[in-house]
């Protein structure tokens, strides 16, 4: 990751302020994780397909499943991401709820 990476916080996680909606930085992105760990008693994080992948921007479909950690809700949720790069690292990693949503976001034909 590039040292000033832009990460665009996922999921709400009560150890995030609502106005958080971004972090910048290693640091900032080790703490999102932890957070977003924590909030889980299982987690399971995948790629199902790189859908895009030129020009220093991927665009990618996730799949996340776990069990709240407090709550005990079971969540099976699909994201497209955008991720970019800027000379092999990641400089910024933004999610959507749809396909079309995320081609537009990396300026890809819909």
């Amino acid at each position: 990751m590039d040292p000033d990476v832009e990460w665009h916080v996922t999921f709400r996680l009560p150890d995030i302020p609502p106005d958080v909606t971004v972090v910048h930085g290693h640091e900032a992105v080790r703490e999102l994780w932890a957070a977003f760990r924590d909030a889980w008693e299982t987690i399971t994080v995948g790629i199902e397909e790189v859908l895009h992948d030129a020009d220093d921007v991927i665009v990618a479909r996730m799949r996340f499943q776990g069990r709240g950690a407090g709550s005990g809700i079971d969540v099976d949720r699909t994201l497209f991401y955008v991720l970019e790069l800027r000379e092999g690292k990641l400089v910024r990693i933004r999610p959507f709820d749809d396909l079309a949503e995320a081609r537009r976001a990396a300026d890809l034909e819909a």
